[in-house]
């Protein structure tokens, strides 16, 4: 199954989800955990990237914290970076993603 269309692109587009979230979590507004799977037979891995949000600052929705957000793909980056798109819609975060 290939990767959805916002996670087309190369490779420097398809981190930048993951990396806006790190660095949220590295200014202290975002807490979270990250737990990435390998799922399916030898002859068609895939990944599943499951994030949970353990905190969230003022500025975003609060009522996240507690949640699991995940997304499989057939790339570990693929799956990362879609797993961390649904954690920024779910947060608010309005910001650009560098």
């Amino acid at each position: 199954m290939p990767a959805p269309s916002y996670l087309s692109g190369d490779q420097l587009t398809l981190n930048r989800y993951f990396m806006e979230l790190h660095n949220l979590q590295q200014r202290g507004e975002v807490k979270y955990t990250e737990d990435i799977q390998q799922v399916g037979p030898a002859n068609a891995r895939s990944w599943t990237c499951f994030i949970t949000i353990v905190s969230a600052g003022p500025k975003f929705k609060e009522e996240a914290t507690g949640q699991t957000f995940w997304l499989t793909a057939e790339q570990k980056q693929a799956a990362r970076d879609g797993a961390a798109r649904l954690v920024l819609l779910n947060i608010g975060y309005k910001g650009p993603v560098h």
